[in-house]
């Protein structure tokens, strides 16, 4: 015989057993993952005299890699997750997110607009408390980046003039593996520079492709400085080199269970589809001349960018001075990244940079560049990482590789040393001790030194004349050297040359390469 009480509590487990079902979870998307996940405890909690609300607790844990078949000491990594929640709207929600370390990650109600948690609402790493307030709702690792936004932006980019696209291989599951060359092809192909970029070896890594894509928007562009790079250069792109990692929402492997970031080294019966055919493109890129620059572009769950400079021990001096003028060259243009976050390792064959290094040594700078997740300068109360501030970095990444190598030449003018005039009184140096462009920088060897830079011919118009500040090239330099400072203004009334005297201040001062911006035409 039932009792009004236990009747009550019937009804309580029934209708609760009948809210807790509608909750599903799934990851049957692109890009999605989860591992296991369990509900741990539910109530139903008093806010007011007729105001209560159901309150779930979910432990959730991210999914583990498969097991690498080739590199079986590396532990699985289980980073990235990506999944979907349906049934949430107006329950409080606790989630308590395991083997990820990433704080603050993203939510979304639609699978495309994404939006960080604020901080009260995940205090703690791996812990959410929220309630959403619709019915469906998207929880990730950071913005994702899928397989399909890529499809979109390939189909974007290759339809435009001056972009050629080409499928250079299938992945081990059959995708794709897509290059886009661009090119100002009416342009003399043999004074541009060339620049290989590829990205998305290791899935998780989104921000690197929401900074890439960026990248190749202002590299396709219809702006002078677009035009100037595609004029003066000739890139080769390749945005996603693991595909079957992306759509499988894996952390840091291909669908295999593979790290092919490591791949590089191994023998053909141990190399995967993706490496051998990323191999196969550069050898024939490469074959009558090496790449000038070449990035490879990641993410890292350490909170700044970075890139990774190989020492000169693994390398050499010259080597190690021309990467850390592209890293001061970026750090000069960008409030989010500084001397102290730049990291540094030896060259090894397993990585992409280590099978370059082999062939080509130092002809050809390859490197690792690192966005973060989270916030830049290791600082949590500063700026956290977003689509919009990964746009500015890509803009920092090009005016520092258009700086390195010259290729604005009409709109941000390189005057290196083999320009300058009545250098007497100036000591001619090859130090790779200290970082500058080309292969020497003048010393001064008395104070009030003069030294005269000329311009090719140039449009009319308003320039500002900056001057390197030659640094160490070192680890960690002074936050006043390596840098652009600015000289001066110059305007041009009519077309010609700027023609600028430079006095030394000081007896041993060091000068490098002039950089004339252009603001505006008269």
């Amino acid at each position: 015989m039932f009792t009004k009480r236990t009747l009550t509590l019937l009804l309580i487990i029934f209708s609760s057993s009948f809210l807790f079902s509608q909750i599903r979870i799934s990851t049957d998307f692109d890009s999605g993952s989860i591992g296991s996940y369990r509900l741990v405890d539910s109530a139903w909690v008093k806010r007011g005299a007729n105001d209560s609300i159901l309150t779930l607790t979910y432990e959730i844990e991210s999914r583990f890699d498969p097991l690498n078949p080739i590199d079986t000491a590396l532990r699985p990594s289980a980073r990235w997750y990506h999944f979907k929640m349906e049934g949430v709207k107006d329950k409080q929600l606790y989630l308590t997110i395991k083997n990820s370390e990433v704080i603050r990650p993203f939510y979304s109600y639609d699978g495309i607009n994404y939006t960080r948690f604020e901080t009260g609402e995940n205090v703690y790493k791996g812990f959410i408390n929220k309630i959403f307030t619709r019915d469906t709702v998207y929880i990730s690792h950071f913005v994702p980046y899928p397989y399909s936004r890529n499809r979109h932006k390939v189909d974007q980019w290759r339809v435009m003039p001056n972009v050629k696209h080409e499928i250079i291989g299938t992945s081990y599951l059959g995708l794709p593996i897509e290059m886009l060359t661009i090119t100002d092809e009416s342009a003399n192909e043999r004074e541009k520079k060339r620049v290989w970029i590829h990205s998305r070896s290791h899935p998780s890594e989104s921000p690197a492709s929401w900074h890439m894509e960026a990248m190749v928007d202002i590299i396709t562009s219809d702006t002078p400085f677009g035009k100037e790079l595609r004029k003066n250069t000739i890139f080769y792109i390749v945005p996603f080199i693991n595909p079957d990692g992306v759509m499988g929402g894996f952390s840091r492997s291909s669908s295999t269970g593979v790290n092919i970031e490591i791949n590089w080294d191994r023998p053909d019966s141990l190399t995967m589809p993706e490496i051998k055919i990323l191999k196969k493109t550069l050898e024939r890129v490469t074959s009558n001349a090496p790449m000038d620059l070449m990035l490879n572009m990641h993410s890292q769950i350490s909170s700044s960018v970075t890139y990774w400079i190989h020492t000169a021990e693994s390398t050499t001096e010259r080597f190690l001075k021309e990467q850390l003028l592209l890293s001061s060259l970026t750090i000069n243009y960008s409030p989010y990244y500084r001397p102290v976050d730049q990291s540094f390792s030896a060259v090894a064959p397993r990585y992409f940079e280590g099978w370059i290094w082999d062939r080509f040594r130092e002809r050809s700078v390859a490197i690792t560049f690192e966005t973060p997740y989270t916030f830049y300068n290791q600082d949590r109360s500063g700026t956290w990482v977003s689509i919009d501030n990964l746009r500015e970095l890509a803009y920092s990444s090009l005016y520092a590789i258009s700086d390195m190598m010259n290729l604005g030449r009409e709109d941000r003018i390189l005057l290196d040393n083999e320009t300058a005039k009545g250098s007497r009184n100036w000591e001619v140096s090859a130090d790779t001790k200290n970082i500058f462009f080309g292969d020497t920088f003048f010393i001064s060897q008395k104070e009030g030194a003069k030294l005269r830079v000329v311009s090719p011919t140039l449009q009319k118009g308003n320039y500002e004349l900056f001057r390197w500040v030659v640094g160490p090239a070192d680890e960690n330099y002074p936050e006043d050297t390596n840098i652009w400072v600015k000289v001066d203004d110059v305007t041009l009334r009519n077309s010609g040359k700027v023609r600028y005297r430079y006095k030394s201040s000081i007896k041993g001062e060091k000068i490098d390469s002039f950089l004339l911006l252009k603001r505006s035409s008269q």
